[in-house]
């Protein structure tokens, strides 16, 4: 099973795939409507990545992602890389993997869920980026 081999290696997918996943304005614009701080704690390897739709950054700027970032979250999602690099792909039975305690989520459930149907679309960007940065053997 593909894992990433570092936090760093980790951080900068996630930094590329954030990125990219800003030009997809009619998502960004239904999440910017939730208002919620997601924390997602990831192991092997360590990683936590806070994205807040609640509070503007100095520039205004609301859906910003952020590294050991401070400000808790209204929902809290705890995963492997392995699990995470399935979930970002679409390839995550996310309330399987729930029951099964693959992912662990601290938070209310409904609006987890709803975030869910939202970023549907950003499922293609994930792999582009693996992809794009010579992780071909990671794409599902």
């Amino acid at each position: 099973m593909p894992y990433f081999e570092s936090s760093e290696q980790l951080r900068e997918v996630f930094e590329r795939f954030w990125e990219r996943a800003q030009e997809h304005a009619d998502v960004m614009e239904k999440l910017r409507k939730s208002r919620v701080v997601v924390r997602f704690d990831i192991e092997q390897p360590e990683l936590h990545v806070t994205i807040n739709f609640r509070d503007p950054d100095e520039d205004g700027n609301v859906g910003t992602m952020s590294f050991d970032s401070d400000i808790e979250p209204e929902i809290a999602v705890w995963s492997t890389s392995e699990t995470t690099n399935r979930f970002w792909q679409g390839k995550l039975n996310t309330t399987l993997a729930m029951a099964r305690g693959q992912v662990k989520l601290q938070g209310s459930v409904a609006k987890a869920l709803g975030l869910l149907s939202k970023i549907k679309p950003l499922f293609k960007v994930f792999p582009e980026v693996l992809r794009e940065m010579g992780l071909d053997h990671m794409v599902l």
